[in-house]
């Protein structure tokens, strides 16, 4: 099995994993969270900003992989307050359409830094 790793500097530069894995043909991409292409994070406190700016970077690392939103068909969406949800729901409606994306949406303690709000991963069918 070949494992094409996707990179762009659109995003900002992962640690010790790929942002994105062309295996045959699915695309992996890793949970993107709100931050820009040098780290910063986008919109603290601001689900839906955040929420907005994981999907940038989603959109980011499939153009990378000649790919677009038609071509996704899972998301995962991990948030830290459930109770925000509508606002994670509003923004999505920006980037995907229907058949919209399998999709699963859990509450978490906490991401990988307490100012993340909301992380979303996808696979896409190329």
């Amino acid at each position: 099995m070949k494992k094409i790793q996707i990179k762009t500097t659109a995003v900002a530069p992962p640690g010790l994993y790929s942002h994105a894995l062309k295996v045959g043909n699915l695309l992996f991409l890793a949970g993107q969270v709100g931050q820009d292409a040098e780290g910063n994070l986008v919109g603290e406190g601001d689900m839906a900003a955040q929420t907005r700016q994981a999907l940038k970077n989603i959109t980011a690392l499939l153009e990378a992989a000649g790919a677009t939103w038609d071509n996704v068909v899972k998301l995962n969406n991990f948030v830290t307050d459930m109770s925000q949800l509508s606002a994670v729901t509003r923004v999505r409606k920006e980037f995907i359409k229907e058949p919209y994306p399998v999709s699963t949406i859990v509450e978490v303690k906490s991401l990988a830094r307490p100012e993340f709000l909301v992380e979303i991963e996808a696979i896409a069918a190329l």
